[in-house]
């Protein structure tokens, strides 16, 4: 496969221009054929070639052709004309108007629809809603461009190369494999994450299939929807085409934690440890330096102590002023990527080759980190004769990360906990031992490839008219790897010694690859009779096989650190590996008809089987049918100004068979004993299996879909309205328990069912007014999910449980802080949650049961005690809003996209600053807002190190409100017109300056990103994303 597609664009790139006709210059105008106002912008190309211009301002245009050319005249909401030149100079040519985009191709599964006539649920996203945003991958380009498709940072943040969590309509299932289905160019991705690797100007349409009827052709890997990829291709006329872009990319932390200085920081500590019953962190002589370098940091010596074997003395001894939030990350940094492609079409050959090469250094002060992609995609298609058609396409993708190993999250973790009265470094010149520094500089590295080769093969047979056999065969191979290095790490002591603050060294080496194997067939057939009843049909069958392998090795006790391998380590060998493979089958069909295009139908089935499952149980049929009526085509349709009013419905359901490899063989884990025999061995030996479950089988998906969708006003105006309920029945969950003495668990089963109710709604309006066209469009989509059935007889609140809304946040009702002892004494006893004493300045909450008392029930559903449902961090009412302008080659277009309501429980020193002692607390400027007898209305509690979790329930004052409107995209471009084009010797030039999340709008606390509320070691403990600006051109030859 891999020489035929070589050969292929070899070949087309070697191909020679045909010969020229004798040319004239033509000109000449283009006009409304109803209004005759001229057409800025139409397209006017000389057919059978790539010359071509664009009319100008007045609808004029004038460009050199054959004498016996015929030209092709097309503009967005107008009828196509073709016009023979005949060997004449002046041309004036006339558009009919029709209803735009009403006959718009849509890509669905195994095949593609006109828009007008889909009966599920399909969102469309364009080449130039992607194109527009020089983002790092597709996943940033995706969000707000379609409802139902939720795309929200993960625990990573905005590291360089990061991945977004990625769902349709909400949560799937429970146990976290409810992700849609990734399809680039007939080839399944292996995780949605995996479409980062895809470059975004590779792109030429995306659709999103939401509900059954549309997904379950696909079978088990859709069962929560499917997003189709189809990358561009070569050109429809014949001629060569050569298109390069960039993008320049600066790019800044966008929220960091406001920290305070370091003598606020030393009074907050002070207090926080005499409110304890301790003493004083910082003495007066340290709090009298603290202040002089506040006051003259130039003239006044910042003195470490020596650590004399703990960071004790330094911590409580040190007078700087870092903020080490700004320290630790630069302030701007360039990212570029460079985009180049070669498209055409000769002697009925389409091909389309293209890389691209992104450079995306991250935002890390200390210890660079960086991300480089590198993509190549090439696709050809031969007309071999009048029946047999032959396609190759061949993606490659190479990603590399390069950071320091310093564990991510711990790093994260400990910025907000170093203290400002540390320096960067010590006034010996070595860095502090107080920071993070020493270890992301000297602790070693992490590196890491994620390499991709995507091929397939197919041939379109069409033996007969509306006839077509497709065969073809997908390959897909990923080979992951990573090298992490542990080095040792020391600091030079005020005193000149050398300590080794990590004193140990490692090295490790993980090495993955998987590969996909899928032979298909499709047969399809359409049929129109006497122009009324249009039939179609499709049937298929699909094979997949995947197998993957892993091998993992570590070694301690390096030799050197300057050459780490496994190698070069002398410690004890530690060496893993697994392999695995599963496969899927099915047969599948479709059927569609309409009458007029006015009543439509469509049916879909599949059977399909897995090998997750026992035999008896690995085949089963899920079937869907929607249906169409298109009340705007009837003859007693009089509202001329409604070109479509479209009411729809389908039902359907879709098996999920997302589970663990192997659950119904009963298998014997190998274990290694811990400790050294006399012989200096470790013998091996085995667990006792567990019950298995030979019954485990697929979750059964069901959607049932409303909609309405409608265009007026020449579709100038758009609307789509849709309400759905999908729910998943037979969920992978736990079993009741079991007796003890039968010494086992007892094996998880199909007994947990969901149910998820939701809608989607878009609106968009385009139109122009003069020389100046606009559009402005909304997306906006809500989905609440409900466990319907879960084993929990108890209904405890610590696991899901019937009647659950997902996302529920239990915690107490605050009525304040107690302002006296009085209020403590005459209100609810909350010793339940804290039996110590309790002060002015601490939470008081709220007694919901009227007992008298504040306490946790039994921490069931039944008898919560006095907590209460007081948020959801499910978002909610997801949206996008876009605007754009053209004008005279002038284009502006923006993107705003935010959550209308998500709540998140942030606990932890981030949201309280002082915590159970002080080296797990921080001091933000926010956390000075604290009660004390001279400030009775501060937010926060008394600051104290010793049981704080009495003032940090979860509760309804510190709950924070992470809904936000953020300015994901602004751009402003510039095209250069035909005249200017044709002196230049090119077909196209556009500059562009574009801004990403510039503007914020959100209540939440400063402390937080509200879109990046996560972190692997605690809410906030992230990396921040990022504002950028950024220039860039598009070029073409």
């Amino acid at each position: 496969m891999k020489r035929i597609v070589i050969f292929c664009c070899l070949f087309m790139m070697q191909l020679h221009l045909s010969a020229q006709q004798p040319t004239i210059t033509v000109s000449g105008k283009v006009m409304d054929a109803e209004t005759g106002d001229p057409i800025p912008g139409a397209s006017v190309v000389e057919k059978g070639t790539a010359k071509g211009v664009v009319t100008d301002f007045d609808g004029e245009f004038e460009f050199k052709v054959s004498g016996n050319a015929t030209l092709e005249v097309s503009y967005l909401g107008y009828a196509s004309a073709s016009v023979k030149v005949n060997g004449r100079t002046q041309i004036n040519i006339s558009l009919e108007p029709q209803a735009q985009e009403l006959g718009e191709v849509v890509l669905v599964g195994y095949g593609s629809q006109k828009k007008e006539n889909l009966t599920g649920s399909v969102s469309t996203i364009a080449a130039e809603q992607i194109e527009s945003r020089p983002v790092n991958n597709v996943m940033q380009a995706l969000q707000g461009a379609a409802p139902g498709l939720l795309l929200t940072v993960g625990n990573s943040g905005g590291e360089p190369g990061a991945n977004m969590n990625m769902s349709i309509r909400g949560v799937g299932n429970l146990q976290g494999t409810g992700s849609p289905l990734v399809i680039v160019d007939d080839i399944p991705l292996d995780n949605p994450s995996d479409l980062n690797n895809i470059n975004p100007n590779d792109i030429e349409t995306v659709s999103v299939l939401k509900d059954a009827a549309s997904s379950a052709i696909y079978g088990s890997r859709a069962a929560f929807g499917v997003i189709i990829v189809k990358t561009k291709s070569g050109e429809s006329l014949d001629g060569n085409k050569l298109t390069y872009s960039n993008s320049f990319i600066y790019s800044s932390p966008l929220n960091t934690p406001d920290m305070m200085n370091s003598l606020e920081f030393a009074n907050y500590f002070n207090l926080a440890a005499t409110n304890g019953g301790s003493g004083a962190v910082f003495s007066d002589e340290v709090m009298e330096r603290i202040k002089a370098y506040l006051a003259d940091p130039e003239n006044t010596p910042v003195t470490v102590p020596n650590a004399d074997g703990t960071r004790w003395q330094q911590y409580t001894g040190s007078n700087a002023n870092t903020n080490w939030f700004k320290e630790m990350y630069k302030s701007v940094v360039m990212r570029q990527q460079h985009n180049l492609s070669f498209s055409g079409k000769q002697k009925g050959v389409n091909y389309n080759v293209s890389g691209s090469i992104l450079d995306a250094p991250g935002i890390m002060n200390y210890g660079d980190d960086a991300y480089k992609r590198y993509t190549f995609n090439s696709k050809v298609s031969s007309k071999m004769n009048d029946w047999l058609t032959f396609e190759a396409n061949l993606r490659l993708s190479r990603a590399e990360t390069d950071r320091p190993s310093y564990d991510r999250g711990l790093y994260l973790h400990n910025i907000a906990r170093r203290w400002p009265v540390n320096g960067v470094v010590m006034p010996n010149g070595s860095y502090s031992d107080g920071s993070e520094i020493p270890f992301l500089l000297q602790g070693g590295r992490y590196k890491e490839t994620d390499q991709s080769l995507d091929g397939s093969v197919n041939f379109v047979i069409e033996p007969i008219k509306d006839l077509k056999i497709k065969p073809s065969l997908l390959y897909r191979t990923n080979n992951f790897n990573y090298g992490n290095h542990n080095a040792k790490v020391s600091v030079i002591e005020p005193d000149g010694e050398e300590r080794f603050v990590r004193s140990n060294n490692g090295f490790s080496r993980y090495a993955s690859e998987r590969t996909y194997l899928s032979p298909n067939l499709v047969v399809s057939y359409e049929k129109s009779v006497n122009e009324a009843h249009n039939f179609a049909g499709l049937v298929g069958y699909q094979q997949e096989e995947t197998n993957y392998t892993s091998l993992w090795g570590a070694k301690n006790d390096l030799i050197t650190d300057g050459v780490p391998s496994i190698s070069t380590g002398v410690g004890e060998d530690n060496v893993n590996d697994s392999a695995g493979s599963y496969a899927t089958q099915g047969y599948f069909g479709r059927f569609t008809y309409n009458y007029k295009e006015k009543y439509l139908f469509e049916v879909n089935g599949r059977y399909d089987a897995s090998s997750r499952f026992a035999s008896d149980s690995r085949w089963d049929f899920f079937p869907s049918v929607s249906a169409g009526y298109n009340i705007a085509k009837e003859n007693f349709w009089t509202i001329d100004q409604i070109e479509m009013f479209k009411l729809r419905y389908s039902t359907g359901s879709i098996g999920n068979q997302n589970v663990p490899n192997y659950l119904y063989v009963g298998r014997m884990p190998i274990r290694t004993n811990l400790w050294w025999l006399g012989n200096n061995g470790r013998p091996n030996y085995t667990l006792t299996p567990g019950i298995i479950s030979p019954d485990i089988t697929w979750e059964t998906v069901s959607t049932d879909n409303y909609g309405v969708d409608v265009a007026a006003l020449n579709n100038r105006l758009q609307f789509s309205f849709e309400y759905f309920i999908r729910t998943t029945k037979d969920m992978f969950g736990p079993a009741e328990r079991l007796p003890a003495v039968l010494g086992t668990n007892a094996p998880q089963s199909n007994n947990a069912n969901l149910e998820t109710k939701g809608f989607d709604f878009n609106v968009s309006w385009k139109d122009m007014i003069g020389d100046v066209g606009y559009n402005v469009g909304l997306v906006l989509s809500d989905a609440v999910t409900t466990v319907t059935e879960y084993s929990n007889p108890n209904n405890l609140l610590n696991t899901y449980r019937a009647g659950q809304k997902l996302g529920e946040i239990w915690g107490f009702e605050t009525v304040g802080l107690y302002q006296n002892q009085a209020e403590i004494d005459n209100g609810a006893d909350q010793t339940p949650i804290y039996g110590g004493v309790w002060y002015p300045g601490d939470v008081q909450y709220k007694d919901l049961n009227g007992d008298g008392k504040v306490d946790y029930g039994d921490s069931t559903s039944d008898n919560p005690g006095d907590r209460k449902v007081i948020g959801n961090s499910t978002p909610r009412y997801s949206f996008g809003f876009n605007a754009g302008l053209d004008y005279k080659g002038f284009d502006f277009a923006m993107l705003w996209q935010g959550v209308a309501k998500r709540e998140v429980w942030a606990g932890g020193a981030y949201t309280f600053g002082a915590v159970g002692n002080l080296w797990q607390s921080a001091g933000m400027k926010e956390h000075l807002n604290y009660w004390s007898e001279e400030n009775p209305n501060g937010f926060f509690p008394r600051p104290t190190f010793r049981s704080t979790w009495r003032n940090q329930q979860t509760q309804t004052r510190y709950l924070q409100d992470a809904a936000y409107i953020r300015l994901k995209n602004i751009s402003l471009g510039y095209n250069f017109q035909s005249n200017v084009l044709e002196s230049l010797g090119l077909k196209k030039l556009r500059l562009f300056v574009t801004g990403e999340n510039l503007v914020t709008i959100s209540d939440i606390s400063g402390i937080f990103d509200p879109e990046a509320t996560g972190g692997y070691w605690g809410n906030g403990k992230i990396y921040p994303l990022q504002k950028s600006y950024s220039m860039g051109l598009n070029v073409q030859f």
